[in-house]
């Protein structure tokens, strides 16, 4: 929740930030920065604002990791989990006839593909 006084045009970090700046770009060249920033969990107004400070002042951007194909890989690896541990629990009570070795020798590829991660 904002601090009490708490302004529009005025960060957090108490800094105003009153002026902006207008550009135009391509249908292209705007899906590609709005899916960065969404990728790096940002509005595209931060994202920019960060890489044009840090080119102003000659240093690198300091930008959150990308969430992207990571959050989407996990949440993959998530439901193989999920379905082996169905099968696991069938396997267990007869219902289906699955070797504990075919089981295992699964487990271990989810295992290695979460290491890759």
């Amino acid at each position: 929740m904002p601090r009490r006084g708490y302004r529009k045009g005025i960060s957090d970090r108490n800094v105003p930030v009153p002026c902006f700046a207008r550009c135009r770009l391509t249908t292209q060249e705007h899906e590609a920065l709005l899916n960065e920033a969404t990728d790096r969990a940002m509005t595209l107004s931060k994202l920019l604002r960060q890489v044009l400070v840090a080119h102003l002042t000659r240093q690198r951007a300091e930008l959150p990791t990308r969430r992207g194909p990571t959050h989407l890989a996990l949440r993959e690896l998530t439901r193989i989990g999920n379905n082996l541990n169905q099968l696991a629990r069938q396997a267990n009570t007869g219902l289906v006839t699955v070797s504990e070795a075919d089981l295992r020798i699964a487990l271990q590829a989810v295992l290695d593909a979460a290491k890759r991660l």
